[in-house]
């Protein structure tokens, strides 16, 4: 492990976020990849399992990591599924958006 990540993660475990918004962007990053393969879409529970285990014992949680994962844009978030490649994301189109609005799905 880096030197850059060994101050936040150790034994597998986020200790911490750095205050540092790039020493952040480099830890999440590590751990994007750690925990999820690119193109594969998560639902939320298996998203929050994941970090949990990357949380558990830390000053950090779960829900916490997940949020900065995706204002980072390292994972992106449709419809209560997660990926790391949004472009794998079912985004409903416009027609599909305006009869959910209907409640006619």
């Amino acid at each position: 492990m880096s030197a850059e990540l060994s101050p936040f993660i150790r034994e597998g475990r986020l200790v911490s976020l750095p205050a540092r918004q790039a020493r952040r962007r480099v830890v999440l990053a590590h751990i994007a990849q750690a925990c999820f393969e690119r193109d594969v879409v998560y639902d939320e529970s298996t998203v929050d399992e994941r970090l949990r285990r990357w949380c558990d014992g830390g000053a950090v949680d779960h829900v916490t990591v997940r949020r900065y994962l995706i204002e980072a844009e390292l994972m992106a978030r449709a419809d209560g599924r997660y990926c790391r490649n949004a472009l794998a994301l079912p985004y409903p189109n416009s027609a599909e958006r305006y009869v959910e609005s209907m409640g006619l799905s």
